[in-house]
């Protein structure tokens, strides 16, 4: 269970915040009215997780956010914040915070609770490693596995968006050109992929004064339709940073569409508009596997560990990288390993963060992958060189464990 501090005096949020909890087992909030006893709390406890509302004018939320934001000593701490717009959610996302996770305003909180925070409770993984992969230097890589609903995908990209732009890995340019792009390739995932809604079947929706959310929504009915989902791959290397989208429907040609003059229409121009803002739009042969890449920043930080490719096993496989375990660490990116070693058992999972590979040399350990799994492997002596971060590391580790 986590634990999340709440900064707040609004009722409508700390009602929604109340119902979330009741749904989701996973969170248990505890809401403050005083900044110096949420301070208290955050670092009492080594919180990976908390919630400042802006919009309580009783509160100084603004100001104790710009003090974390130069706190050193909580690297690990992933922020949320509420404010009373889109202009305010703007102005604050142009002051880069790696410690932000995602800045929503009140309207669209309130309507989403529940699902944000399932949200972040199905990918506690990325709580902790986007600002593990920022601090040791690695490529920001991960997967998000998204549910077939408009309101999940927006959630998605935010997230993804805001991570690679707060770690300076893409600038304000190219936040745009990343937001526009991911939202159009989500969007054709979710519609023309998942949903099976034709060009001409939206077509004629759009023309009868519908919005397509109403069409996607009927969909999402069907219990066959609902259950799908889509796959997020990124891999932010040295110069850039690369997507792959999947959905589960049945592809589409995409050498036609790509060959296609854009024509001004009710819409299909997305993905010519989409392969002129990114670098190498591509398609798997069946359609329903999209991949593209963006420009990182100039300004973005050098990585101490460059280019790591994640290793992909599947469920039952055997973990054994080329080249040998010796010295490695697996950092987990999604999946589980099991590990055995003599008669002891331990299962490990993206929260648990590194796994020591290096005791198949020294403790005769087998790691099997217990479901399909991607790390990437490290050496040892990068963690063991983590010198002032180390205490809030074992804290984060320990706290990811209860």
């Amino acid at each position: 269970m986590i634990t999340l501090p709440v900064l707040s005096t609004t009722e409508a949020i700390t009602h929604a915040i109340d119902v979330m909890s009741n749904d989701l087992k996973e969170f248990a909030p505890k809401v403050f009215a005083s900044v110096s006893e949420i301070d208290s709390f955050i670092r009492k406890n080594s919180s990976e997780l908390v919630l400042l509302d802006f919009t309580s004018s009783d509160l100084r939320s603004e100001e104790y956010y710009n003090k974390l934001k130069k706190d050193g000593t909580l690297n690990f701490l992933n922020v949320v914040v509420i404010v009373a717009d889109e202009g305010e959610r703007m102005a604050l996302e142009m002051e880069l915070n790696p410690n932000l996770l995602l800045c929503i305003n009140e309207r669209d909180f309130l309507r989403n609770c529940t699902r944000l925070f399932k949200i972040f409770s199905q990918n506690i993984q990325f709580l902790y490693n986007k600002l593990l992969q920022y601090h040791l230097g690695m490529n920001g890589a991960g997967t998000f596995i998204c549910d077939n609903d408009s309101a999940d995908i927006v959630i998605y990209a935010d997230l993804l968006v805001t991570y690679l732009t707060n770690t300076s890995r893409i600038d304000m340019d190219g936040k745009f050109l990343l937001q526009t792009s991911l939202m159009e390739m989500l969007l054709n995932a979710l519609e023309h992929g998942n949903c099976g809604i034709t060009y001409d079947e939206k077509s004629r929706w759009l023309e009868s004064g519908h919005d397509i959310l109403e069409l996607i929504a009927n969909r999402n009915r069907q219990s066959e339709i609902n259950c799908k989902k889509i796959t997020i791959d990124y891999n932010a290397c040295v110069k850039e940073t690369n997507f792959c989208i999947k959905d589960e429907g049945i592809g589409f040609d995409w050498r036609a569409m790509l060959e296609k003059d854009i024509q001004p229409d009710l819409h299909g121009m997305g993905i010519k508009m989409t392969e002129r803002m990114v670098k190498h739009l591509s398609y798997n042969e069946k359609g329903n596997e999209v991949y593209f890449g963006i420009d990182n920043s100039p300004n973005a930080p050098e990585l101490a560990v460059k280019d790591l490719q994640p290793a992909n096993f599947k469920q039952g496989e055997e973990i054994v990288l080329d080249g040998g375990s010796e010295g490695k660490i697996a950092f987990l990116l999604d999946g589980a390993i099991t590990c055995k070693c003599g008669r002891k058992k331990t299962e490990y999972l993206p929260k648990n963060i590194f796994i020591p590979l290096y005791k198949r040399e020294t403790e005769n350990a087998t790691f099997t992958a217990s479901k399909d799994t991607r790390i990437m492997a490290i050496d040892k002596s990068i963690i063991d060189g983590f010198f002032d971060k180390e205490a809030a590391f074992k804290a984060v580790l320990e706290n990811s464990q209860k």
